[in-house]
């Protein structure tokens, strides 16, 4: 029983001597987000974080490129056999912005629109693709921006639902 007593009261003292010790440690806000160089494929405002032009996240492809890239291969309703798609998570996006809000709007160049409540959003990998087939997309190819699932892995992803929050030709994301 001593034995086990020493053990413990070893621990505790190490884990407080820890504790003890995190304020100290430096905490690394996320870097600035940079001002786009190049033509702004994507707008997002809202209650975000940071953001790089008068409260709102302008975004062009070398910004959207400079975030982890994500692909996968999937059959759509939308195209012919089977695709690669290439892009950014929306939620990895989303954190980088370090938006808050109940849902996110997604507005096409045609205005349409869809809201995605953000619990959807953190759960489900929804991609913003912005290469098919390893090309640049293009307004013509539902680009530059269109929001993807991974259609061809889930019957779940594969339906009416899921297919209306499929936005191609992706302008801007509202966090509301």
């Amino acid at each position: 029983m001593r034995v086990t007593t020493r053990f413990a009261n070893a621990c505790f003292a190490i884990l407080s001597a820890l504790l003890m010790l995190l304020p100290a440690l430096p905490v690394k806000a996320a870097d600035p987000l940079p001002p786009p160089d190049g033509r702004v494929v994507l707008t997002v405002t809202g209650n975000l974080a940071h953001t790089n032009d008068a409260g709102q996240a302008r975004l062009d492809m070398d910004l959207l490129a400079s975030l982890p890239q994500h692909e996968f291969s999937t059959l759509t309703p939308w195209t012919d056999g089977k695709h690669e798609f290439r892009g950014v998570l929306l939620n990895e996006l989303l954190q980088r912005l370090g938006a808050d809000g109940k849902r996110v709007r997604l507005v096409a160049l045609n205005d349409y629109h869809h809201d995605i409540d953000m619990a959807l959003v953190r759960n489900t990998p929804f991609l913003l693709a912005t290469h098919l087939d390893g090309k640049r997309m293009k307004v013509r190819d539902k680009g530059p921006l269109w929001l993807m699932l991974p259609l061809s892995e889930s019957k779940e992803y594969d339906t009416k639902r899921y297919h209306e929050m499929l936005v191609w030709q992706l302008k801007s994301l509202d966090i509301q």
